[in-house]
């Protein structure tokens, strides 16, 4: 194929003005993805592709084609599916990857991940495109979930030689023949910077949240997931918040240090004898949520994170299994005797009150939950930290308590 692009002329232009009304027709609060990208004709591709720059390759012998190509409903399409591989950075998503990236799977699985939206929207899609189901997977899922399904860990996937054209960096795929490096301008510009990109992907965000909520149109379950990712401030990973804030509780009550006349001090004056200050053997009360709304992967990562924490810091463990009610607290030398039990409903009160009626008492709370429960109204007498499990957990804990939002990814695809 040939690898020469160039400028559009005149009539490429108008098929190509076509084209965008009708993707913006099928998906409006596509527009500014749309109108963003610029245009490159590439004859000789025999499909569409982007690049990093937001440039969009178009081989129009085939595009809005009235002999044999796609119509201009399916060119639309095209233009709404390539607009996906640059909001849904699949770029950058690739090259965190484990090397090597088998490019060809990585293309086959971003189609996936945005062609069951696009056919939910009613978009129109040439024959032949890649849903979950070509790939043995069920919808909805992430790229990197078709992917691992592809190239199982350990393993190379099939061939990445020669595989025909994708769709181009911007896809995270090999570049197409003939794509431009990042300052060449045919008289459109030169695409878009990293930032002016990520102020598309918000722009378009925003429109994706504005028209689900008011419930215009059809509005694909993937595409509002995106939004909200994209919309959601920054995250720190939980891991350090949640060591933070456990060492944090266990220091202020470390702190606490009281006079012991136990052992002398060494240090006296002759003639006096003084007392040493001794700090307490703290204890670290672990209430953990056992109701049958808990994700097991979840749960097991906030407990890893939670007993290395504990191991280093040196203090006594006390777990407390809750879900409608409480196991009775118990010392444990490692999180890994516990053996989980529940399933039923969820109020941590109960839990949190078997804690502190617990002799000693302890001395900071740590509180594995989904959210789903109710809490104490007034503060409690020792520092409590509730780390909330799962993508789905629900904010609920009262304003004094310290929350750590724990995500792992648990989310796995069945072989077909």
């Amino acid at each position: 194929m040939s690898a020469s692009v160039r400028a559009l002329t005149a009539d490429e232009w108008r098929r190509l003005r076509l084209a965008r009304m009708a993707a913006v027709e099928a998906m409006p609060y596509f527009a500014k993805a749309v109108f963003a990208m610029v245009p490159v004709s590439a004859p000789g591709l025999g499909t569409a592709a982007v690049d990093e720059s937001w440039r969009l390759y178009i081989d129009f012998d085939v595009f809005a084609a009235d002999d044999g190509g796609w119509t201009m409903a399916e060119s639309a399409g095209v233009i709404c599916h390539e607009a996906n591989h640059l909001i849904r950075s699949h770029a950058q998503r690739a090259k965190v990857l484990d090397a090597p990236l088998n490019h060809y799977c990585w293309n086959l699985s971003g189609d996936a991940e945005i062609n069951d939206d696009l056919l939910a929207a009613g978009v129109g899609l040439p024959d032949g495109a890649i849903t979950p189901s070509a790939l043995g997977c069920d919808d909805g899922h992430a790229a990197e979930i078709y992917y691992r399904h592809l190239v199982p860990s350990g393993s190379r996937g099939p061939g990445d030689g020669d595989m025909g054209v994708g769709c181009g960096s911007g896809a995270g795929d090999a570049p197409v023949p003939g794509e431009l490096p990042a300052s060449v301008d045919l008289g459109n510009g030169v695409g878009l910077s990293r930032e002016a990109a990520d102020m598309v992907r918000t722009a378009v965000a925003q429109a994706v949240q504005e028209m689900g909520g008011a419930g215009r149109g059809t509005m694909p379950a993937g595409l509002q997931r995106w939004a909200r990712g994209q919309l959601a401030p920054a995250v720190v990973p939980w891991q350090r918040v949640l060591r933070a804030a456990v060492r944090r509780g266990i220091e202020d009550q470390a702190g606490q240090v009281h006079h012991s006349w136990r052992r002398p001090n060494r240090r006296s004056p002759v003639g006096l004898i003084m007392p040493t200050l001794r700090a307490p053997k703290l204890t670290v009360d672990l209430i953990i949520d056992t109701s049958a709304s808990m994700g097991q992967a979840d749960l097991e990562a906030a407990l890893a994170e939670t007993r290395a924490v504990l191991r280093q810091t040196g203090v006594k463990v006390r777990i407390t299994c809750c879900d409608a009610g409480a196991t009775t607290p118990r010392l444990v030398r490692s999180i890994g005797e516990v053996v989980l039990s529940g399933g039923g409903g969820t109020d941590l009160r109960v839990g949190v009150d078997a804690a502190l009626a617990a002799k000693p008492r302890g001395d900071v709370l740590v509180l594995a939950t989904d959210g789903g429960t109710p809490w104490h109204t007034a503060r409690l007498p020792v520092p409590m930290i509730v780390a909330l499990i799962g993508a789905h957990a629900v904010d609920s804990a009262p304003r004094w308590a310290k929350t750590v939002r724990v995500i792992a990814n648990p989310e796995r695809v069945a072989a077909a």
